[in-house]
């Protein structure tokens, strides 16, 4: 009796501090929790706002790349190319990068984060094709590095002009216009100036915006708009950056042009996003036109706005990030709260306990209170690949019914931990299993604690690797999430 009610302060200690975490959300604080110690962090007094899509948690022994450790990467002066490769974000293959899972995550955040922005433009998101036709580039004067009947997509302002005249059935009203759209897509550029970063390459991901519009006061307040909404971008990210206005004419052809560009730790200002005010020369060159209110054909007047995705997030690692590893801010970090599990035997106690919860449910399916049918890999506790079906069963959700529990059944559980039915015992309607230890315990309130978490919809990663504890920390540390709980 003195064992359970040892237990159940246990357990009601660690649910006080369970909910504790999760205020975490609605306060918004960055601590760090060690042994039910709240131990806070340098960060700016500023809080992010946590951002996160449902069903965005991960449990680590799942995720495979979290064993992959690239400690010998040699950093050749970069310090930002190197942590982005050794947390496992990118991987360079002879100077072409591919995302990894982690990476992906906060790529997408960042694009969630940029569209939170967008929406208040009304700009409509949408995907252009990277195949472009030549011809287009023909007759606006740009394809001259370009030999093959179709090119890679540098850019899209000719493609962008066409599809919308093309949504039209080439019979643009006034009444259509202004009309904004945006997209994040791949680009591809034959850069003179290569660098081997992610900061500078020959592919990239950029998102690329267009406006079209009937009169030059229209582009005028939309470019003006735009360019607010970069700083807003910057400045909610903590960046530091300077506009720079240019007025001499490129190859974008803009009659007036702005490049944000991002401080670096070397000192040097970096370009990260470029906004063109094109005025009509696609529309000119491409003939393409919209009828005004006495149904005259007018020039649809453009403008351009560039910012590079893999550019900003080279320069959010490059800017926070110290001797420990990536600190990314919250909005984009790629979880925003690491679980960790100091105890090693976890997963004998995630077979443990799921062999009890299928043993009962075998046990309520012969009474007739549960359904039939079942999976394959209930009956076994794990499946092919080793998983407890109970953290999936957790992790997908399921619960049972409280007309299903043992009172309800009026099931009685004997000091041998033989559950007894009311109707007669017999070698079939017997549930024998060990008694559950203080290991035992700590994993359902880790399973519990991490679905508090996801269900509240905070990204949270759940470490039940077997690992060494030094080893989840240093992991931790290394790939930029802002808060950490121990169990």
């Amino acid at each position: 009796m003195l064992i359970k009610i040892i237990i159940l302060i246990g357990l009601f200690h660690h649910v006080i501090l369970s909910l504790k975490l999760v205020n975490l959300k609605k306060k918004r604080s960055n601590v760090f929790f060690v042994n039910n110690k709240i131990l806070k962090r340098n960060v700016p007094k500023k809080k992010y706002r946590i951002l996160s899509n449902k069903n965005q948690s991960y449990i680590g022994s799942n995720y495979i790349f979290n064993r992959i450790f690239n400690d010998n990467i040699k950093s050749n002066g970069d310090k930002t190319s190197e942590l982005l490769q050794r947390a496992n974000y990118i991987r360079d293959v002879n100077g072409i990068y591919n995302i990894l899972p982690l990476g992906f995550r906060v790529i997408n955040k960042i694009i969630d984060f940029l569209n939170k922005h967008l929406e208040k433009l009304n700009s409509h998101a949408m995907s252009l094709s990277i195949l472009q036709a030549k011809k287009l580039w023909n007759i606006s004067d740009r394809s001259k590095l370009y030999n093959d009947g179709y090119i890679l997509s540098p850019t899209c302002e000719e493609s962008s002009l066409s599809l919308i005249n093309q949504i039209y059935n080439e019979n643009i009203t006034i009444k259509c216009l202004p009309l904004l759209i945006h997209q994040y897509n791949y680009k591809f550029r034959n850069e003179k100036r290569f660098e081997k970063s992610l900061f500078k390459s020959k592919e990239f991901l950029m998102k690329d915006g267009y406006s079209f519009h009937s009169n030059e006061k229209c582009l005028n307040e939309t470019y003006e708009k735009y360019k607010e909404c970069y700083k807003n971008i910057f400045e909610e990210l903590k960046l530091s950056f300077n506009i720079i206005k240019k007025r001499k004419k490129d190859k974008m052809n803009a009659l007036e042009s702005h490049e944000f560009q991002v401080l670096s730790r070397d000192g040097k200002y970096k370009e990260a996003a470029h906004i063109f005010k094109l005025g009509d020369y696609y529309s000119n060159k491409l003939d393409i036109k919209y009828l005004d209110k006495k149904n005259e054909k007018k020039n649809i007047l453009m403008g351009s706005y560039g910012i590079g995705i893999y550019r900003l997030l080279y320069f959010l690692i490059e800017n926070f990030y110290d001797e420990e590893g990536i600190k990314l801010p919250e909005q984009v970090a790629p979880f925003s709260v690491y679980l960790i599990q100091t105890n090693q035997k976890s997963k004998y106690s995630a077979t443990k306990i799921s062999k009890i919860l299928n043993m009962y449910k075998d046990s309520m399916e012969k009474k007739g209170n549960i359904s039939q049918q079942k999976n394959e890999q209930d009956d076994q506790g794990d499946d092919e690949c080793g998983n407890s079906t109970f953290v999936s069963n957790i992790h997908n959700d399921d619960k049972v019914n409280k007309d299903d529990t043992l009172n309800n059944n009026n099931d009685t559980l004997n000091s041998n931990n033989t559950l007894n039915h009311d109707n007669g015992v017999n070698i079939n309607n017997t549930l024998t299993y060990s008694p559950l230890t203080s290991n035992d315990i700590e994993y359902i309130l880790t399973l519990w604690l991490f679905n508090t978490f996801k269900n509240k919809n905070v990204d949270i990663y759940y470490d039940d690797t077997d690992l060494h504890l030094s080893r989840k920390l240093k992991h931790c540390d290394l790939i930029g999430a802002p808060n950490r709980i121990i169990m």
